[in-house]
């Protein structure tokens, strides 16, 4: 078990569900502190892709009709490659067999590669390398197509075919229309909502990284392909942004075998070079490198792989997929992919509704740019990349910023003093009511509660002591150096 892992479950991070029958892989509950900060990301992705950019949030459905998911592609398309032990009959997914295989070998670049292997291709590598079945060593079928969607039944006696959803985009393409006529928008629109999305993997593992139930936050941006200029939120794009310069991995890079590199290139250059096939795709870059930066992930640790042709999903013609280093290899927490008109026409074909729309006298059937994020992803990640080992402490430090620490201060009353503690409640108080979010413990010795703070990431510790009740002053501690000083309750109350 990793430090991350020891510290998710000791914490009140994580909660492995169903734990009092046993545990089911690709299902995880949060625990107090960990839902707090995962709030926090759900905030600031409002902040930075809803409000801050003018765009509309909407709630859809979880579960949906089958014609619906016929007209999207995922009935058809939306499958990984599965192996069966042709002796104890497990099941594995194949092209994670071969990534692991490689891993342990300490070859990232086969490893990196495995990701995006075609089935025959994987194959191949299982036979060469004499992978076998992890439970009983058997010999492994060839790979298969499986559809990750979860099926119901839909009404009392099971009427009506239903699947719950693999992503919560669809919910947007079939509400786009009536949004945009009732709101009298424009074009760019962006519509986005927060929510769970579920796919029965193959495999569950590395605990939030593969799941069966997990949450998104996706934002759809509908826009005039043929526009001669791009403005959001009513003004035009300050293009500048586009010399912003970015870690990319592209196509050609992972098709020499170096898919464990990158090279840096502004925004602008993979506009010009065709791996940005429009400006708002563009923007959504610069958005989605901002948004990892304001949580605190290191330029050095993010990079952009565009996609290859070879698993571009159904509904994308360029998809950019942003990875996070996360204990030695990269990882996807967020893609953009530009879905042209793909969902809006199949829906308008299958349905019989007309999907277009008037924008500036032009009817048209708008296309789609779309940012997903894996919030469980996003989490896990940034867990990981901010957690370090004090070994003067003697315990780990969580250390996250003002955008993602689960409480603005933790207050500890010194002892078990009535006194004290009426004087750190009355604190607590206050600076609740100036819209801090507090966590209050009075159990407990100090040193232990210093430790909880530090490991859940809350920066600065708040004590309430003796020399409170003479001249009014508490103890600030800040948990990124355990430095301490004294500041005056007036002070903190103002905050």
């Amino acid at each position: 078990m990793t430090d991350l892992e020891n510290l998710a479950y000791r914490r009140g991070v994580l909660i492995p569900a169903f734990k009092l029958y046993g545990e089911l892989a690709g299902f995880y509950d949060y625990g107090p502190i960990g839902i707090a900060i995962r709030n926090r990301l759900e905030a600031h992705w409002r902040r930075t892709f809803i409000d801050g950019l003018g765009n509309l949030e909407v709630s859809t459905t979880i579960i949906a009709p089958e014609k619906v998911f016929e007209a999207s592609g995922h009935l058809s398309n939306f499958t990984d490659p599965v192996v069966n032990c042709k002796k104890c009959h497990a099941s594995y997914r194949s092209d994670k067999l071969v990534e692991e295989f490689y891993e342990k070998k300490n070859d990232q670049k086969m490893a990196e590669a495995a990701r995006h292997m075609p089935f025959k291709e994987i194959d191949e590598e299982i036979k060469k390398n004499g992978i076998k079945c992890q439970k009983c060593g058997g010999e492994l079928s060839a790979s298969e197509p499986f559809n990750l969607m979860m099926a119901t039944k839909i009404g009392p006696y099971g009427g009506v075919q239903g699947y719950l959803r693999p992503e919560t985009a669809q919910g947007i393409f079939m509400d786009f229309k009536q949004v945009f006529r009732d709101g009298g928008y424009k074009l760019p629109l962006g519509i986005g909502q927060v929510g769970k999305a579920f796919r029965n993997e193959i495999s569950p593992r590395r605990m939030l990284i593969r799941m069966r139930e997990f949450s998104q936050m996706e934002l759809e941006y509908f826009f005039d392909p043929d526009a001669e200029t791009l403005e959001i939120n009513g003004e035009p794009v300050d293009e500048s942004a586009f010399s912003e310069k970015i870690n990319m991995l592209t196509a050609e890079m992972q098709e020499k075998g170096s898919a464990d590199k990158y090279v840096q290139m502004t925004i602008k250059e993979c506009l010009e070079k065709g791996f940005i096939p429009n400006k708002l795709f563009a923007f959504c870059v610069y958005k989605e490198l901002n948004f990892m930066r304001e949580l605190g992930f290191e330029d050095n640790s993010i990079r952009f792989r565009q996609v290859l042709k070879s698993e571009l999903p159904h509904y994308s013609k360029g998809n950019f997929d942003m990875e996070v280093e996360f204990f030695g290899s990269f990882e996807e927490v967020s893609g953009i992919a530009y879905r042209t008109d793909f969902d809006l026409m199949n829906h308008q074909k299958h349905s019989g509704e007309d999907m277009s729309v008037i924008n500036a006298d032009k009817k048209l059937v708008p296309h789609v740019v779309e940012v997903s994020f894996g919030l469980d992803r996003l989490f896990w990640t940034l867990m990981g990349s901010k957690l370090f080992k004090d070994e003067e402490r003697g315990w780990n430090v969580l250390k996250l910023n003002d955008y993602t620490a689960p409480y603005d201060y933790a207050i500890f009353p010194l002892q078990k003093d009535e006194k004290l503690r009426d004087k750190a409640i009355g604190l607590r108080n206050r600076l609740l009511s100036n819209g801090m979010r507090i966590f209050f413990m009075q159990s407990g010795s100090i040193g232990k509660r210093y430790a909880k703070a530090d490991e859940t990431g809350i920066r600065y510790a708040i004590t309430v002591d003796y020399q409170t009740l003479e001249d009014g002053t508490v103890t600030i501690r800040d948990s990124y150096d355990a430095t301490q000083k004294r500041l005056k309750l007036e002070y903190l109350a103002r905050k």
